[in-house]
Parts: structure tokens; sequence; C-alpha cells
């Protein structure tokens, strides 16, 4: 049992089994409480149960240490050479996944040309200028070329600069036709056309079905890059092909 008197002449506080007796004036008050630590920090001697605890508390806490400044340099030292080498693969990702946005737009464009063709039942071209990298659709609605009513998009712009792009084949791909039986259409003065019929087809000069296609890749990355969208003269279709590595041949 523990007993303590503290500064009152009729206050006594008597201590056991984690029951405290208060006898104030005679009178005995019995409280039962958790022997803590706060109650014991005022002089008050602890069970041994209650020590014991107190120590494995502060041997924890000091075990619970912060990092030290030469650790976090390391783990900062270590995450800027990962980011260093990841760095060029997610920009060549990136870049790769904005190039392949282009295949859908030079295919979008040649589409819109000849429905308008045929929706406006007259003469559309569309019209692709190497020198800038522009296509234009023009004719009918669209007003003659150069007109304020043409419709142009511009190939470079949005992370891919003029001078990536480049019209034709990469270097060792194979220059035979696609499996529709097109082939590469030949710039002229640095543009090439093609002009769709009011019922969608394209003819040449003697009016004869004439099939045209173009051909881009990216200078830095040609071979995974390379694509070609083809258009059959007699009824106008528009097809998107890729060149596949393993196949060493543009695919649909």
């Amino acid at each position: 049992m523990l007993q303590t008197v503290q500064k009152a002449r009729y206050f006594q506080m008597k201590s056991k089994n984690n029951q405290i007796n208060i006898v104030i004036c005679g009178k005995t008050l019995l409280f039962k409480i958790l022997c803590s630590r706060d109650f014991f920090s005022n002089g008050l001697k602890r069970p041994k149960e209650v020590k014991m605890l107190g120590k494995n508390r502060e041997k924890l806490a000091k075990n619970q240490k912060g990092f030290s400044i030469p650790e976090l340099l390391v783990v900062v030292l270590v995450a800027a050479i990962i980011l260093a080498l990841a760095l060029p693969q997610i920009i060549s990702s990136r870049r790769l996944m904005k190039f392949s946005s282009l295949q859908r737009q030079v295919t979008a464009t040649l589409v819109e040309a000849r429905q308008e063709a045929m929706s406006q039942r007259r003469a559309i071209t569309f019209r692709y200028d190497d020198t800038i990298k522009r296509m234009t659709i023009y004719g009918g609605a669209f007003g003659v070329f150069g007109d304020t009513k043409n419709k142009t998009l511009d190939l470079a712009g949005a992370g891919i600069e003029t001078g990536e792009i480049i019209y034709g084949r990469p270097t060792g791909v194979p220059t035979t036709a696609l499996d529709d039986t097109t082939n590469l259409t030949a710039l002229t003065t640095n543009f090439v056309t093609v002009t769709f019929q009011p019922d969608g087809s394209v003819l040449d000069a003697s009016n004869n079905p004439q099939n045209r296609a173009v051909f881009f890749y990216h200078t830095r990355h040609p071979n995974d890059t390379a694509f070609a969208v083809s258009v059959l003269g007699a009824g106008g279709r528009v097809k998107t092909w890729r060149y596949k590595q393993s196949e060493n041949k543009y695919v649909e």
C-alpha cells in the first residue's frame, strides 16, 4: 500500500490495485483509475509494471528518429538519376503519340473532302503543301484556292516541328506498291493534290480512275512512325496504312 499526504491536514490518498481512496474530513471516496504516466508525474510512486511500460515508451521514442541530411541527399540524388534516365524515353513516347495523330488528321481531311464533293455535287480538292506542312480543302463552297473560305489544317505544331515531318518513305523501306495497288504520289512543286469528283471518285485529265497515296514519317523515329493514306481512284475509298518492321511492309 502506498500512502501520501499533500498540503491539507484532512486530505489523504491511498493507492492499491489501481484504486484511490480519498479521505476528506473522515469521509472516504473511492475512485478506480488507470495508472497512467501523467497521474504519477507528481511524485507518487508507480507500480513496477507502469515503470517498465514507461521505459519501453522512452526506448521506442529514441528509436523513432527522422532522416538525417546525408540520407535525404542520397534519396534526392537517386531520384534525380532515375528521372534523368527515364526522361528521354518519356519525351520520345510523347513525340510518337503526337505524331500518330497526324495519320488520323490526314485521313480525316481526305474523307471530309470526298464527303463534301458528294454532298455539294461539285469537285472538291485536297491539297498538301510540303513546304509549310499544311493541308487545304478548296473548291465548291470552299471557294478557289487561296480564298478565305478554304479550310486549312497545319500538321506541324503541338510539339512537332516542321522539320520533323518528312513526306515519303524512310530509307531502307521497300518502295513497292501497297496491297491495294496504290503507291507514293510524287510531289509537284512541293505539293500534291487529290480532286474528288461529285460521285466521290478521283480521275485524271483523261477521266480515268487515278489512285493516289501520301506517305509520311518522323525524321527522328522513321521506322516507328512511317504511315501512308491511300485513295482508290475508282470509288474514292480512303485507307490507312502503317509500316510494320517485323514484316518490312505497310499493313492496313
